[in-house]
């Protein structure tokens, strides 16, 4: 064998080498913002442990996933998000925000609060909820408004999709408190409006086009459930940039399918004080 040949062989095994440890056990990956406040910065890159484990992904460990949004599902983001939320623990919501093993997290863009409308426009409203898959919740209406029950994030995709300029006025109604519980696999889940805002995302993704979501309840086959059985863990991760971060309150619940796996140690950053830093 020529030293060519020798060569191409050496090059040939290393690269063979590399794929499985890059696809199975650990990859490396460059951080491209400044959302995860002083744990990383824009530039940094890191190490991710894919290997799965009880502990990866871990509670309080910040994890790398892929967003589980359907219209991602071609060439889903990278979010990086601190683990908060177990499978089987209870997240508990209220007014000022989402309380998840005790820490308040503010700005809870999947709470539903009731908005007021202009009645003169009910049927473009409900039309185009209709077009985007929103329910319509708890509606009343009097001689001069529509009331309705919407999400801060239905609001938000609502109000960017209607053809006309309108305003949704959030309406006060004093202690607002809801419970879900974080999705273990393989675990029944209560199908209550809340749970269905929280997981619509994850129950289409598992059941695909047999489920339908309607007046806020759940069809499966044409068949009313009162309760779902979910396939996988699903977890609950938050930007450690609590006020412009991607994560959970926009994303929902994110399946152990979508979580790349714990952030291990950053190897390279600008800042010669975090290289070869263990990221906890």
């Amino acid at each position: 064998m020529n030293a060519v040949t020798r060569n191409i062989v050496i090059i040939g095994v290393v690269i063979l080498a590399i794929i499985p440890v890059k696809i199975f056990l650990a990859d490396s990956y460059r951080i491209k913002s400044d959302k995860m406040c002083d744990t990383l910065k824009s530039g940094d890159c890191v190490l991710v442990n894919k290997v799965k484990s009880k502990s990866n992904p871990g509670l309080n460990r910040l994890v790398l996933y892929k967003s589980p949004l359907r219209r991602d599902a071609v060439n889903p983001p990278l979010f990086l998000g601190r683990c908060l939320g177990m499978p089987g623990q209870t997240i508990q919501m209220g007014e000022d925000g989402f309380r998840v093993n005790g820490r308040l997290i503010e700005n809870a863009p999947m709470m539903q609060q009731t908005f007021r409308i202009r009645k003169d426009i009910k049927e473009h409203l409900f039309n185009t909820m209709d077009l985007l898959r929103i329910p319509i919740r708890d509606a009343r209406e009097d001689s001069l408004y529509l009331t309705l029950r919407l999400s801060l994030r239905e609001k938000e995709t609502l109000s960017s999709n209607l053809s006309q300029v309108v305003n949704l006025e959030v309406i006060n109604e004093g202690n607002i408190s809801y419970e879900i519980v974080i999705p273990r696999k393989n675990l029944a889940i209560d199908v209550s409006p809340v749970m269905l805002t929280v997981c619509s995302e994850a129950i289409m993704n598992e059941a695909g086009n047999t489920a339908v979501i309607k007046d806020n309840k759940l069809y499966i086959n044409g068949e009313e459930k009162t309760f779902f059985f979910f396939r996988q863990n699903y977890y609950w991760l938050v930007s450690e940039n609590e006020k412009d971060g991607i994560d959970s309150r926009h994303l929902g619940l994110i399946p152990e399918s979508h979580i790349m796996g714990n952030v291990w140690f950053c190897w390279f950053s600008h800042d010669r004080q975090r290289v070869f830093s263990l990221i906890q």
